[in-house]
């Protein structure tokens, strides 16, 4: 049997209980009735056991976790492994790593007030040109924001964002990088960030797609799922209901051409190892990569997934989304 057959197999026998409708449970994005399970599967990063459920608006195409784990849970699912990993990749040739992002923003706005709420240890910030912003961030974790100041010399609120004091009218950017995906009431979240855009100003955020084809292929075993963390999977048609009513209006929806196949494959593979009998490791606590191997993982990237990754974010179905959004500018008063 084939590694898709084998892929296929798994799905079937993690696929929940059919269920028509979700029990007593609404679209929280367009408050639609026409809502039914979607999948349910484990926290496959730290591979664990217990198996968390989506369900799946018809209407708005939104997926959110059902009977999420609460707040003060939550810190059970965000281990020291899953920090450490966070901050090396923003760090890493931040430069480098965050070119792209730097460019599209300076299509709109080269100069003023930046906030990035979750902005870890300060690589993004770090690489926006000094002396044309004022740097700001959000971060939960008090040591991580101390090292965000010193790395970028931002000014750093430590706690929720729903609790940051800014005033109305600050920020002339406000970007969050796989954050969306992570708050309980993205609706409330996304109003607030629009009250502190000045007019004119934009939203850039990253998020995973769940309109991907990754995601339809992989299912149980994507890794843009990342339950129970991830508590609400847009697609650009689900992202763009919410946005539009909030009050923003769209400037960029697309896919970039970036590719969660190796993670996505490293999940299947554990299965199977799995299913023999063997206990797999975690994605949380890999191991260093030999040369020899390292050496094929590279040939590999150039000759199979790039390509794949950027012919999907050309059609448009690449695993992540990448999106800017803006606070219009207010209406001139005519004077009679």
């Amino acid at each position: 049997m084939n590694t898709l057959e084998n892929t296929s197999e798994l799905h079937r026998a993690e696929a929940p209980t059919t269920k028509t409708m979700a029990q007593a449970e609404s679209c929280p994005v367009c408050s639609g009735g026409q809502v039914a399970e979607f999948l349910a599967a484990p926290d496959r990063y730290h591979w664990r056991k217990q198996i968390y459920r989506l369900t799946r608006c018809s209407s708005c195409e939104c997926v959110w976790l059902s009977g999420p784990p609460q707040p003060a849970e939550m810190g059970l699912h965000y281990t020291e492994d899953y920090h450490r990993a966070i901050v090396a990749a923003g760090e890493g040739c931040a430069a480098e790593r965050w070119k792209d992002q730097v460019k599209l923003i300076s299509d709109f706005k080269r100069a003023g007030a930046i906030l990035d709420i979750g902005c870890s240890s300060g690589g993004f910030l770090s690489t926006m040109p000094k002396g044309a912003w004022q740097l700001y961030g959000i971060e939960m974790e008090e040591s991580t924001a101390v090292r965000a100041r010193a790395n970028a010399g931002a000014e750093v609120f430590v706690g929720d964002a729903m609790d940051a004091p800014f005033p109305s009218g600050s920020f002339d950017v406000i970007t969050c990088f796989d954050v969306l995906e992570h708050v309980y009431s993205p609706r409330e979240f996304l109003t607030k960030v629009l009250s502190w855009l000045k007019p004119g100003g934009i939203f850039y955020s990253m998020m995973p797609n769940i309109a991907s084809w990754e995601a339809q292929v992989f299912g149980t075993h994507w890794y843009g799922l990342e339950l129970p963390r991830h508590l609400f999977h847009f697609s650009p048609n689900s992202l763009r209901h919410l946005m539009a009513e909030i009050g923003f209006t769209e400037a960029v929806v697309k896919t970039p051409g970036i590719s969660y196949v190796e993670r996505s494959t490293g999940y299947v593979c554990s299965s199977l190892i799995e299913k023999m009998g063997i206990a797999p490791r975690p994605q949380a606590k890999p191991k260093p990569a030999s040369l020899p191997w390292k050496v094929v993982r590279k040939g590999i990237r150039l000759s199979v997934i790039r390509p794949l990754a950027h012919i999907a974010a050309s059609a448009g179905a690449g695993p992540c989304l990448e999106v800017v959004f803006q606070k219009p500018q207010p209406s001139p008063v005519h004077s009679v």
